[in-house]
């Protein structure tokens, strides 16, 4: 059973990198340099984005509970989290939303939109630690990989400010970064459990 949970933890986050890659490609209004990810999670097809985090998710915190992996298990949690708070409207997405809207910045964030943001942050935290803890160099690599890109985000945001657009297109390119990072390391981590 544990072996067939391991197998499962190894093609679940291709699988959800399948399809936010083709919701993100089809999705009316969506421009994926200026719209962060999350947002895919609004809208008439939202649902399908929120139940892509919640499932994945849930076959991360039991690939990380049946195995003892803390911090698999922590971004499990986290990733269902960050499917249950749904975020804000912003940038123009979903459509009618005014293109100059970022919650929290220059508009108030909703309380699910704060939980949301929060639960982001542990799931990066998880994925990076688990990296840096990896005995693999490949694994090593993602866990730098990830802070890496969000560093040089936030130099761009001091050295420009935050502005939707500078937001926008931060939140629309890091995403495409390390959302494809973290679960490519869940992936990765899943399969060689399963073969341990």
């Amino acid at each position: 059973m544990r072996r067939k949970l391991l197998l499962a933890g190894t093609v679940a986050p291709v699988v959800s990198l399948l399809i936010f890659h083709l919701d993100m490609i089809t999705r009316p209004g969506y421009d994926a340099l200026y719209h962060g990810p999350s947002l895919l999670m609004l809208g008439g097809r939202g649902w399908l984005q929120i139940a892509n985090f919640v499932v994945t998710g849930a076959v991360m915190l039991a690939c990380g509970l049946a195995d003892r992996r803390r911090l698999m298990a922590v971004y499990g949690l986290a990733m269902i989290c960050t499917g249950v708070f749904v975020t804000d409207p912003q940038l123009g997405y979903p459509p009618g939303t005014p293109l100059d809207l970022l919650p929290g910045v220059n508009a108030p964030s909703t309380w699910h939109g704060t939980l949301h943001w929060i639960s982001v942050f542990f799931l990066y935290g998880a994925a990076v630690a688990a990296c840096l803890v990896s005995r693999s160099r490949l694994l090593i690599a993602f866990g730098v990989a990830m802070p890496v890109v969000l560093l040089l985000g936030t130099l761009v945001f001091q050295e420009r400010g935050i502005t939707s657009e500078v937001y926008a297109v931060l939140d629309g390119v890091c995403g495409r970064l390390i959302i494809p990072l973290g679960w490519l390391w869940a992936s990765i981590a899943n399969h060689r459990a399963a073969r341990a």
